[in-house]
């Protein structure tokens, strides 16, 4: 995957960004969440989730707090982590009971396997797998993470239309005398895995990194890591009839966001030999 920036370690670079936007990103976040997040992002995780009261739960790549909080208020005893100090120092700032935060580079393996065997009941991952220079160590590290009937569920920008060069169109045409408004967007990349600076929250301090993944990629990574897919959903804006601004609330028929359910896949056995 190429690399933007000059850190050697895109890691270190993935956190140093965050820990910069951290202020501003809990500013605009708060406790409820963005437009974005309460519309898009929450309805369909916690669809996929289904109820967690009395379970633990381990979330990464927590930011704020703001679903860690969620869950909490739903009965889960939380795990929370993120590899940002600046974004932790956020997340404590709002009381709530029932929450532990941690620091984790979910990128170590060694720092995944020191939260336990076996430990939780489900793993959240929220709009954050993009931001995330690797992904196959927290993808291996699930199986085990998870109790045998837990589940992971991510959410994360739709590799498929949500990307770095994703080009927003509206177009008119004059059909019979009547004109034809339609509005989309147009991709010209999708297969190589690339790397970029984008901007989640217009006004931001710094921009943040975006690694895109086709889904072979993103969703393979969590199958070698011995999970596998039983729940999916790509939610997108409602209609609206007012024109706005082009941008994702106004096509509701393309999802800027795609959030998944996977469990630990069944073994299975080899068939026995003829005659046993």
């Amino acid at each position: 995957m190429a690399q933007a920036g000059s850190h050697h370690d895109p890691n270190d670079e993935v956190r140093a960004r965050w820990d910069t936007n951290a202020g501003f990103w809990d500013d605009q976040m708060g406790e409820e969440g963005n437009h974005f997040h309460r519309l898009i992002v929450r309805p369909a995780v916690e669809r996929l989730l289904g109820d967690v009261e009395g379970e633990r739960v381990l979330e990464i790549a927590c930011g704020n707090g703001l679903f860690a909080r969620r869950l909490a208020k739903m009965g889960a005893t939380v795990v929370a982590t993120d590899t940002s100090q600046a974004m932790l120092e956020r997340a404590r700032a709002h009381p709530c009971h029932g929450i532990e935060y941690r620091s984790l580079d979910a990128a170590r393996p060694e720092e995944l396997a020191e939260l336990g065997a076996g430990r939780f009941d489900a793993l959240v991952c929220n709009m954050a797998l993009m931001d995330m220079a690797e992904i196959g160590p927290l993808a291996r590290a699930a199986r085990s993470l998870l109790t045998p009937t837990g589940r992971l569920v991510f959410s994360t920008t739709h590799p498929c239309f949500n990307t770095l060069d994703v080009r927003f169109v509206h177009e008119v045409e004059e059909a019979g005398g009547e004109p034809v408004e339609r509005r989309g967007v147009v991709i010209t990349r999708y297969l190589t895995p690339v790397v970029g600076e984008g901007v989640a929250i217009i006004g931001q301090p710094i921009k943040q990194l975006y690694f895109d993944r086709p889904l072979n990629a993103l969703l393979g990574a969590f199958f070698d890591g011995g999970l596998a897919l039983d729940g999916l959903e790509e939610p997108a804006f409602p209609s609206r009839s007012e024109a706005g601004r082009l941008h994702w609330d106004a096509l509701p028929e393309i999802p800027p966001v795609l959030v998944a359910r996977l469990r630990p896949a069944a073994v299975r056995r080899s068939a026995s030999p003829a005659g046993c």
